[in-house]
């Protein structure tokens, strides 16, 4: 399934290339920016899935190196269709920020600010939130790049409905 997904994001994208100098040889109605804006939300959805009770993020490929652990309150962000948009967690103990403060020079995506993490994964509407408490692990390479961030929900917080139609519990 998550071939299928990639090919199609790949295909979106394609086309919204071709749209920049050719006509329209499918009827879409859709910008070129909207169809790879439309590619980012599907591979988002494949960057984002449950495993063994956790919710895993992957953002990048790599060697992890360095490992980041506490406790959160996590918000997810979706579209209208629950892929994830964003993610905004805010850490509940005292950690070492420096390694934050390196990865956010080295990947765009993630912002970091007292205490506050935003990992943006993809432009879209927000349509629906899960908010829920668990015990967050980033993962980073020897550069600090995030590569993934793993989540053990301690506290659904009455968001079971959201976060099973997002395919996440």
């Amino acid at each position: 399934m998550s071939n299928s997904l990639e090919r199609y994001a790949e295909f979106l994208e394609d086309y919204a290339k071709y749209l920049l100098n050719n006509k329209p040889i499918i009827d879409i109605p859709l910008s070129p920016q909207e169809l790879i804006d439309e590619a980012s939300r599907i591979r988002a959805k494949l960057k984002v899935r449950s495993e063994k009770g956790k919710i895993v993020i992957n953002l990048n490929e790599g060697e992890a190196i360095y490992f980041i652990k506490f406790l959160g309150e996590v918000v997810f962000s979706f579209d209208k269709l629950y892929r994830p948009l964003k993610i905004e967690i805010e850490i509940k103990e005292r950690i070492d920020e420096s390694i934050f403060n390196e990865s956010q020079k080295k990947c765009k995506s993630i912002k970091y600010d007292n205490g506050f993490i935003e990992v943006l994964l993809a432009k879209g509407d927000v349509e629906h939130w899960a908010h829920i408490e668990g015990e967050v692990v980033f993962s980073f390479d020897k550069l600090y790049r995030p590569l993934k961030i793993e989540i053990e929900i301690k506290d659904l917080m009455d968001n079971e409905k959201v976060l099973k139609s997002a395919d996440l519990i």
